[in-house]
């Protein structure tokens, strides 16, 4: 065994346990567990700020695009949790955590009858812009779609804003990814903006049904204009914006002049178009209380799919092993790229390799990310699309567009192989320790 080898053997055995340590064992479940208890009043908090704002943002874009809101992923991920059977616990299994169907309908129609007053039902229905479907819809009457570009639309953009919080790298990830598929600028920085708005509003003005007692300011009687609001909000640019709404309607979907598209919003009343009893304003209360149900399941979570003796010895324990694997595969194109580096670019230094090499890290996590909350867009591009986003995207980093063209040559050759691995070592535990077969 090469000394090289014996090192990188040493130090993966010695993150595996780390890992089985602070996660994994008894010590480490407890200790997540306490933990949990100390950010209990933490996640109170910060859950009633962020769940109403991209609730209340990401349901903007169903009325406005017609998506199925059971579509847009903030709005869809909720789950509910059992206690494992006595079979599942000798299995490891310490919590069941399945995936949650909304109790309604989420198509627009039903939207729209649920939700709005009926005198505004009629005007956003008739004027919807239909999906089209080749041989059977009118061109000029509906809109086409790519699934990618879809899910740009509906998720890439809300998950750009809740990971960038430099306004740069926001606008440089937005309109990179907007640039690869072939989405209009105009369109990616409107979808932006309005949920920049949507969520400044949640805490810079105290609208009804939205706003938050002891936390929103109280509006400010505008003298020109008395029954409007101002909504400060900063746009893709990082620029202070403000612009002028009625009411919660109006803030979500209002036609707003040097803002707007005609066609896209609507001209809205100054009384709010929803119903009294709203079940979609009403939902984000139930979401709230079940998201603050789940706290306490944490621990139990994070150390799932680990049987009593795999807790105790981490050369035993499944998912440490997979855990090293992951890892394994992650040292392994680490040094195929820094070979690669090095015979094409022998002057480059340490530090500049590195940087080619997250890069290329970058790929394999996209595609083949399992909590897939606005990475779907990097799961169904083509190689093509992939390489226009990622070689644009960092070269606005300052990387070599050339070389990364080529490293891309190079990296394609295997990438959906690792990637189609990666997802596999991550759901087959999962699906052998519930009994679940796997497809």
């Amino acid at each position: 065994m090469s000394e090289i080898l014996e090192k990188v053997m040493k130090e993966l055995d010695q993150q595996k346990q780390k890992y089985h340590e602070k996660l994994l064992s008894v010590e480490g479940e407890w200790s997540t567990f306490m933990r949990s208890f100390q950010l209990w009043d933490f996640m109170i908090d910060i859950s009633s700020l962020l769940i109403p704002e991209f609730y209340f943002a990401t349901m903007s874009l169903g009325p406005l695009f017609d998506f199925d809101l059971f579509t847009i992923e903030p709005l869809n991920l909720e789950f509910t949790w059992r206690y494992p059977t006595v079979d599942e616990w000798l299995k490891g299994v310490g919590i069941v955590i399945e995936k949650a169907i909304l109790p309604t309908a989420t198509d627009i129609e039903t939207f729209v009858t649920d939700n709005i007053k009926e005198e505004y039902q009629a005007p956003i229905l008739e004027t919807r812009l239909e999906k089209g479907y080749y041989g059977k819809t009118r061109y000029g009457y509906c809109y086409y779609d790519p699934i990618a570009m879809r899910e740009f639309m509906r998720n890439a953009i809300s998950l750009m804003i809740k990971k960038h919080p430099s306004w740069v790298q926001r606008k440089q990830a937005i309109l990179s990814l907007a640039s690869s598929l072939g989405v209009s600028e105009d369109l990616a920085r409107y979808i932006h903006d309005r949920m920049s708005m949507v969520m400044s509003a949640h805490v810079e003005d105290f609208i009804l049904d939205y706003g938050m007692l002891d936390v929103s300011y109280l509006c400010v009687e505008e003298e020109h204009s008395p029954e409007y609001v101002t909504v400060p909000f900063v746009n893709l640019d990082g620029e202070v914006q403000e612009l002028e709404v009625y009411n919660l309607t109006d803030l979500q979907y209002g036609f707003i002049l040097d803002f707007s598209y005609l066609d896209v919003d609507y001209l809205c009343d100054d009384v709010d178009a929803y119903k009294d009893v709203s079940p979609a304003i009403d939902a984000v209360d139930e979401k709230l209380k079940n998201f603050r149900g789940r706290i306490a399941i944490t621990a139990p979570a994070f150390s799932n799919y680990v049987r009593g003796d795999e807790a105790v010895d981490h050369s035993k324990c499944e998912r440490t092993n997979i855990y090293g694997d992951l890892l394994s595969m992650r040292y392994s194109i680490e040094n195929q790229v820094d070979s690669f580096l090095r015979s094409v670019a022998p002057q480059m230094t340490a530090f500049e390799r590195r940087k080619y090499i997250s890069a290329v890290l970058q790929l394999w996590g996209h595609k083949g990310k399992r909590h897939e909350w606005g990475f779907k867009t990097f799961k169904y591009m083509d190689l093509d699309e992939l390489k226009s986003w990622w070689v644009d995207y960092w070269s606005k980093q300052g990387l070599d567009p050339a070389l990364l063209d080529r490293l891309f040559e190079m990296v394609k050759t295997w990438l959906p192989d690792v990637v189609d691995r990666k997802v596999e070592l991550g759901r087959k535990l999962r699906l052998e320790r519930l009994g679940i077969p796997i497809d």
